[in-house]
């Protein structure tokens, strides 16, 4: 009996040892971190509450405000948001409401407007009294009616490009398709003026045809004949009209001969006659 007492004894002695040192440990950490984080040594402060928090295992709110602040202060805003977020719903509101409102201030650094204003407003209904959180409010407002006015202004300016473009695009169809249209129309112009011609060309083949033809079907012009072939022709023709004569007849060619000289001189005698009585006619007419 008296063994176990003493056994419990020492164990109690120890365990209070160990709890001593753990408290000491902490205070140490967390006046190292306090202690650099106000003298803006803010890679000690986040080495030193990130030894309190994460490997000592202490549950402080304040502390790990202290932390998520100097991740912001040395731009490590990814870290710095994990943090914050640790600790937006704290059991303490005024905690709580500055993790919303630093949330609220990485988002509007982001262009992220729209989240920003819902943290900036849960930090003002955490607590109705923090005035910077309100006071940012008005400012993410007014940000947020400048994108809207900005955007506006893009998307007229996007529609307008969009329509210049569409139009430029329909300008350049009909351009295009007023250029097929003129080379239709000379296209047309240049077939029909080839029918045309063709046609011009054939008439013109025709008329010349008929022309070759009047000219096939006209007799030609026989050449003029002298006074002396014409006598010789007649003469001929009176010997081929005497000779056919003789043939009906059947009379020889030597009486034929004959009876034609016989008449050719009668003929000649007549003629001496006349020229006598008419010589003879114009003397008595001189006389009287």
């Amino acid at each position: 009996m008296h063994a176990i007492l003493s056994l419990l004894i020492v164990l109690t002695l120890f365990s209070d040892n160990n709890g001593i040192s753990r408290i000491a440990t902490v205070n140490k950490h967390k006046s190292a971190a306090e202690s650099a984080f106000k003298s803006k040594d803010y890679k000690t402060a986040i080495s030193e509450y990130s030894m309190l928090l994460d490997s000592l295992g202490e549950k402080d709110d304040a502390a790990m405000l202290d932390l998520a602040h100097a991740y912001f202060m040395s731009e490590d805003y990814e870290n710095a948001t994990k943090r914050y977020a640790n600790i937006q719903n704290a059991a303490d509101k005024k905690i709580a409401s500055i993790a919303n409102q630093q949330l609220g201030v990485i988002k509007s650094q982001e262009q992220k407007l729209e989240e920003a204003l819902e943290f900036t407003k849960a930090a003002m209904k955490k607590d109705p009294s923090n005035l910077q959180a309100r006071y940012n409010y008005e400012l993410l407002l007014k940000q947020k009616q400048q994108q809207d006015e900005q955007n506006q202004d893009q998307n007229q300016d996007q529609n307008q490009d969009q329509q210049d473009q569409n139009q430029d695009k329909q300008d350049q169809e009909d351009q295009q398709q007023d250029q097929n249209q003129d080379q239709q129309d000379q296209e047309d112009q240049q077939d029909q003026e080839n029918k045309d011609q063709q046609q011009e060309n054939e008439d013109q083949q025709q008329k010349d045809q008929g022309e070759n033809k009047q000219q096939d079907e006209q007799p030609q012009d026989e050449p003029q004949e002298t006074e002396e072939e014409r006598e010789q022709k007649e003469k001929e023709q009176q010997q081929e009209m005497f000779n056919q004569r003789m043939q009906e007849i059947n009379m020889p060619k030597e009486q034929a001969e004959m009876i034609l000289d016989a008449l050719k001189n009668n003929e000649v005698q007549y003629f001496q006659q006349q020229k006598k009585r008419s010589g003879k006619k114009s003397e008595s007419d001189q006389d009287w």
